[in-house]
């Protein structure tokens, strides 16, 4: 998630860092592996943070990826490896050093971010150290915002130390209170929950889920209107991705059977599912196993199971998994594959090769499988549950619509049910074909999941929200060079007619007879013309020529024109008194909920007339068009909801004769 939102919001314009650990060893036992990154991540400098009465050091290493500022921080005591398998001790000791590293990082760099987030219970000390004061008022105008991807009690953090262990907090340094209402547990989410100033979560459904079930739901219901969104893909990245293993589902499909199951060739006769995962229970992969030998016997063997994915055998699940996978292997080698032991590579292939994918998983907050399912228009069958309820839609016979199946009871039972359903489908050529193209228009786009992030970053800090492409493309579509030292003030005639000299047919305006004025049908239509017949009616000396200046210019030469329409027209808008008047705009931020009603009142009117205000929702600002004599001083305030009588910051202010502060302005 982390990589494609950096990215997007990069793509609409903003400026996005990215802080993570660099550690000693990757998940594949790899050492210095940012040496030979692309992105050229070198070493900057030294930054240290103090932990429990220690100074700790940490190197600091810089690079950007598509426009991504990253950071990644070593030291290799405090980072062995992801996951490592640590002591409760050292477990927080890491939390307390990363966690203040990142706001050290940018103390040093003289970064103050809008917007600080959060990612997961390993990131959740941050808000606290702000709270704390640890790093004084630096980041007093940065908004913190955490993000939930799993509050399961076994997968929000949880730290329980040993009994010699004693009491933690003396590493981390905060109040006890934000971590475990009693005992010595710590829980470094509801230190985020508490010291953020909002949290979010990756669907809709299960951010219901959190606020109606989780142990936290006290506290998460405490941040009004939590931001929920689903995650997403670069669909057009991606597709290109597909596109280099296999040029179409069939294609890859035939790949997959020829490498995996030791098939001359492709047939497609047969159902092939497919599971890419880690192999844990919460991945629900058991019931994959259980439900397997007897689909492969109830179909004749015209089934086909593929499970991707490594198992940690040091894990009671996980072993007991890899421990069946290889018994289904070797009684059903054309029907059965998975390697437990390995790393799985050809997720791609899958993605596009396989007929359905399976996600089984006994909870799942967001998911971002079944998107990368989708994209290679391949269903889903899935457990009813978080995000893969919002996004898996059971596929409907009669009115085709729905992107795979789904089953709500956690049973090998139901998920074997809704599996005979897809290779009920699947048997159905025609229907399949349109199950595949509902699939590929379920994927969400990573750039709309990046804009409504950012809508919800803006949002929390009182911002507009504006995709930074449409602004370049519209300054590239301006060809003659501008820059603001060329502007010139609008008169009130290019305000109503436009910018464009042009010419003004006054003829409809009936200004009455005058003296010298020959009535005569003959004078009237230009000569030869019966009264009614127009071919004559708009002669050049009818037509106006307006200038820049709202001048007259033209070949009129008549007595009729030397009285000025032009004069008539501007007498109602700028002329008071032979003073001229100018436009002013006047505009009022709306701070929080919408305002029922904006008015304007000032001394333009002495004090008597209120004028409504008009709202406008792309910018949030309410506004009002106003001409005003120039050279005039006027002073003014604005009323909210009949009855609230406001300055406005962002105008300037000064006080009157008696004391009472009012915005004013001079036209």
């Amino acid at each position: 998630m982390v990589d494609e939102l950096s990215i997007g919001l990069v793509d609409l314009g903003q400026e996005v860092t990215v802080i993570s650990p660099y550690y000693y060893r990757n998940r594949k036992g790899k050492t210095e592996y940012l040496a030979n990154d692309p992105a050229g991540i070198v070493f900057v400098d030294n930054i240290s943070v103090q932990v429990e009465h220690q100074r700790v050091n940490l190197a600091v290493h810089e690079g950007v990826v598509r426009g991504v500022k990253v950071v990644f921080l070593h030291n290799s005591e405090v980072f062995p490896a992801p996951y490592a398998d640590l002591g409760a001790g050292r477990v927080v000791f890491q939390l307390a050093v990363f966690n203040q590293a990142c706001l050290e990082y940018c103390c040093r760099r003289n970064l103050q971010p809008s917007m600080f987030v959060t990612n997961d219970w390993f990131t959740g000390l941050a808000a606290g150290y702000r709270s704390n004061g640890n790093f004084g008022q630096h980041f007093k105008d940065t908004k913190f915002l955490h993000i939930c991807h799993n509050l399961q009690e076994t997968y929000e953090g949880r730290i329980h130390p040993q009994q010699h262990e004693g009491d933690l907090n003396r590493i981390h340094g905060l109040p006890r209170e934000w971590f475990s209402d009693q005992g010595t547990m710590l829980n470094p989410s509801k230190c985020a929950l508490m010291k953020s100033d909002q949290w979010a979560t990756v669907s809709k459904s299960y951010r219901d889920e959190l606020l109606q079930d989780s142990s936290l739901a006290y506290l998460l219901k405490q941040k009004s209107n939590p931001f929920a969104f689903p995650n997403g893909i670069p669909i057009n990245d991606r597709i290109k991705r597909l596109d280099a293993v296999a040029p179409d589902h069939l294609s890859a499909k035939k790949k997959i059977q020829m490498k995996y199951f030791n098939f001359p060739d492709l047939d497609d006769s047969i159902t092939l599912f497919a599971f890419v995962g880690r192999i844990t229970a919460q991945k629900g992969v058991h019931l994959i196993l259980d439900m397997a030998e007897g689909i492969i016997e109830k179909y004749q063997h015209k089934i086909q199971f593929l499970v991707g994915g490594p198992a940690n055998m040091s894990e009671p699940y996980a072993n007991q998994c890899a421990q069946k996978m290889w018994h289904l292997k070797n009684k059903h080698p054309r029907s059965f594959w998975a390697a437990p032991d390995e790393f799985f590579t050809d997720g791609a292939l899958v993605n596009r090769g396989t007929d359905f994918g399976l996600m089984p998983s006994a909870f799942e907050p967001g998911g971002i499988v079944q998107h990368e399912f989708f994209v290679g228009a391949t269903p889903v069958v899935a457990f009813k549950t978080g995000g893969l309820k919002d996004s898996v839609i059971e596929y409907n016979w009669d009115t085709e619509q729905g992107s795979g199946f789904s089953f709500d009871v956690f049973n090998h039972q139901e998920f074997s049910a809704a599996c005979d359903r897809a290779i009920t489908i699947f048997r159905n050529k025609a229907k399949y074909l349109k199950l595949r193209e509902n699939a590929f228009r379920a994927t969400m786009s990573g750039e709309v999941v990046c804009k409504a992030w950012l809508a919800e970053f803006c949002r929390l800090t009182e911002k507009n929200s504006i995709d930074q492409r449409a602004v370049d493309k519209c300054l590239n579509s301006i060809t003659t060079p501008w820059s603001p030292d060329q502007y010139q003030p609008v008169s009130i005639i290019q305000e109503i007619f436009g910018q464009e000299k042009r010419y003004q047919l006054f003829s409809d305006i009936d200004h009455g007879a005058n003296d010298h004025m020959d009535m005569d049908n003959e004078d009237v239509y230009g000569g030869s013309g019966a009264a009614g017949d127009d071919r004559a009616f708009l002669d050049d000396s009818k037509l106006l020529k307006l200038d820049d200046d709202g001048k007259r210019t033209g070949s009129s030469s008549q007595g009729a024109y030397e009285h000025s329409e032009l004069a008539t027209i501007m007498s109602a808008f700028d002329k008071v008194g032979n003073k001229q008047k100018k436009p002013q705009m006047f505009m009022l931020h709306n701070r929080g909920p919408k305002y029922q009603k904006v008015q304007i009142c000032g001394s333009m009117d002495d004090w008597k007339v209120r004028h409504d205000m008009q709202f406008d929702p792309i910018t949030n600002q309410w506004f009002l068009n106003m001409h005003l004599q120039i050279g005039q001083a006027y002073m003014y305030k604005y009323v909210i909801n009949d009855q609230h009588w406001v300055v406005n910051d962002e105008e300037p202010s000064q006080k009157d004769q008696s004391g009472n502060l009012n915005n004013y302005c001079v036209t």
